[in-house]
């Protein structure tokens, strides 16, 4: 028996080399695709039923090839199926092997090919898989206008998502630069619909001034008013500035001053200043009088300002006075003096601590020694306390004035605008 091996690129040019070098009568007894990507085809001349061991070897290591739709693609298995068929007839008779023998072979007979005309079998195989190919590419052609089409949305949807984000972006950073808080800044944004005009800056500010609570102005402050607060954030002054307004509009009497700090020493020299200038009764409560019997003794007075011990929120006196102020008569408003100079988180921690009194207002101090208003303006938006005043100095009674939200914006814009202006000129040095 004589063994070849054709090499072609395809199984119909792989056939025709067999048919063209041995003939019709060739046995084809294995074939495979070697990693070249060509058809291997081993062929047999003058077949006799056997397979040499080599060939046996060889084709069970191997990997199975893939199948063709060709009238030899499964030779090797229908061999080795009447082997194993065979094997345990080996004490019958040498005519019925013989005929096995013969009956095998014409089985694996190659069949026959005309000169001029490609086997039909072949032919089909191959025009079942060009239209599986054809239909594939269509499915491929449709999924990729799919995805083309869905990425030119993304890409539409990104670049406006982009653009709102810019102008999103712009935003936070400005208010950002007013010193206001993240939550502020959030709550902004989320509000107002930016459009990426001129317009939208002043939008956002006046859509912040109605953030902020401020008492009305068009009333009068009058009655008891205490006035509270961390040492040194302008409580004592800011009563003068309040009384000395009253006194030049209506006149001294029907004011009185009263202090409740007699922690310092000659903590209350500074008020009985203010008393003499403006011609108005001082009192001093200490630990040998009572506050709500100095309350009702100028209960029918229109105007009565309270002075407290300003103390670290840290301090154990500060219980005793809040104390006292929470057993005062219901009539005095109490309001919380805070310096705008102060870092958030100050002011947050004095707002907490005070709160237990049951805050009626605050007084935001100190707007001419800060370079951020944001932080203060921040604090009373989120803890919703009103402003009722604004202090911008220590000119008396001039720098003191009712709170206006509109106003107050405009204050904190021109602040951080002037200091930025002021830190680039001193980083840069021009």
């Amino acid at each position: 028996m004589q063994i070849r091996r054709f090499r072609a690129p395809d199984m119909r040019q792989a056939i025709r080399k067999v048919r063209d070098a041995v003939g019709p009568d060739a046995v084809i007894l294995s074939n495979q695709r070697l990693p070249t990507g060509e058809i291997e085809i081993v062929a047999a001349l003058d077949y006799d039923g056997s397979l040499p061991s080599s060939m046996t070897s060889k084709r069970s290591s191997a990997p199975r090839s893939e199948p063709y739709a060709d009238p030899s693609s499964d030779y090797l298995e229908r061999i080795e199926r009447a082997k194993q068929q065979t094997a345990p007839q080996a004490n019958t008779s040498s005519i019925q092997s013989e005929q096995f023998n013969k009956s095998s072979t014409a089985q694996f007979d190659m069949p026959p090919l005309a000169e001029d005309k490609e086997d039909p079998r072949v032919e089909e195989a191959l025009s079942v898989r060009n239209n599986d190919s054809a239909k594939q590419l269509r499915e491929m052609e449709l999924e990729l206008q799919n995805v083309r089409a869905m990425l030119e949305r993304r890409q539409n949807e990104g670049s406006n998502d982009s653009k709102i984000s810019a102008v999103e972006q712009r935003a936070r950073e400005k208010l950002k630069g007013l010193g206001l808080s993240e939550f502020v800044v959030s709550r902004l944004i989320d509000d107002i619909d930016l459009k990426g005009r001129e317009d939208d800056w002043n939008r956002l500010l006046a859509h912040l001034a109605d953030y902020i609570p401020v008492r009305s102005s068009s009333t009068e402050l009058k009655g008891c008013i205490a006035f509270m607060g961390p040492t040194g954030v302008g409580k004592t002054t800011s009563i003068g500035k309040i009384a000395a307004q009253h006194v030049l509009k209506h006149g001294s009497e029907g004011v009185v001053l009263i202090t409740t700090d007699s922690y310092r020493i000659a903590a209350h020299e500074q008020l009985r200043t203010f008393g003499r200038i403006l011609n108005v009764p001082v009192e001093v409560v200490n630990e040998y009088s009572d506050l709500n019997e100095v309350l009702a003794k100028y209960a029918h007075y229109s105007l009565v300002l309270v002075d407290t011990a300003g103390m670290n929120p840290r301090d154990s006196n500060l219980e005793r006075q809040l104390l006292m102020m929470k057993r005062a008569r219901a009539s005095l408003k109490k309001l919380l003096v805070l310096p705008c100079t102060s870092q958030r988180q100050v002011l947050k921690t004095v707002v907490d601590i005070y709160s237990q009194v049951q805050l009626d207002g605050c007084v935001l101090s100190k707007l001419d020694e800060s370079a951020s208003l944001g932080e203060a303006i921040s604090v009373v938006i989120e803890e919703g306390l009103p402003v009722v005043y604004i202090a911008d100095g220590q000119r008396i009674p001039d720098d003191i004035e009712p709170a206006r939200a509109h106003n107050l914006i405009s204050r904190a814009v021109y602040t951080a605008e002037h200091y930025s202006q002021l830190y680039g000129s001193l980083k840069y040095g021009s």
